[in-house]
């Protein structure tokens, strides 16, 4: 008993009249919570760095997962309207609710954003979890099949792959 009202998960008894996990969009108060969130994968270089202000300037894009009142997951989409695509960004879970499906919901929710607006291709760039996108219906593709704009900005150092799925 003493577990379950003392740990955050406690040990498998839940009793609330809520849902314990909201996938939703994400508000300029979230934003100290993603920067820590995605800070530990910026330093390994899993992710691109971004500073608080450009976090700040582009909350709209982003949605989260909250568990419990903590932000344990985000994702970001970065739309290119006259190529009909979009960027997903910034997917990142925190490592203890990494095979809660957190991950699945905000890959499958920025798809349904990029759908919204009519967008035909998701796509991403990835140093380290190709084979987590390809499970979930992308394909590698070369650099020349990101929208122009994108392909302007891509980092040859980091030697991102290129992984594209179809809406």
């Amino acid at each position: 008993m003493l577990m379950e009202f003392f740990t955050r998960d406690g040990v498998g008894t839940v009793m609330t009249s809520a849902p314990l996990a909201q996938l939703r969009d994400a508000t300029i108060d979230d934003v100290g919570a993603i920067l820590g969130l995605i800070e530990p994968l910026e330093t390994d270089g899993t992710l691109v760095k971004r500073g608080r202000e450009r976090l700040e300037m582009e909350i709209t894009r982003f949605s989260v997962v909250e568990h419990d009142g903590v932000i344990v997951g985000c994702a970001a989409i970065y739309p290119f309207s006259t190529e009909k695509s979009a960027e997903l960004a910034c997917l990142a879970v925190v490592p203890d609710f990494r095979r809660s499906g957190y991950g699945e919901q905000l890959c499958s929710h920025i798809e349904a954003r990029a759908k919204k607006l009519k967008l035909k291709r998701l796509f991403v760039l990835t140093t380290r979890t190709a084979h987590w996108f390809i499970e979930r219906g992308f394909v590698e593709a070369g650099v020349d099949a990101l929208p122009e704009a994108r392909r302007e900005l891509y980092n040859l150092q980091r030697r991102s792959k290129v992984l594209v799925k179809s809406l």
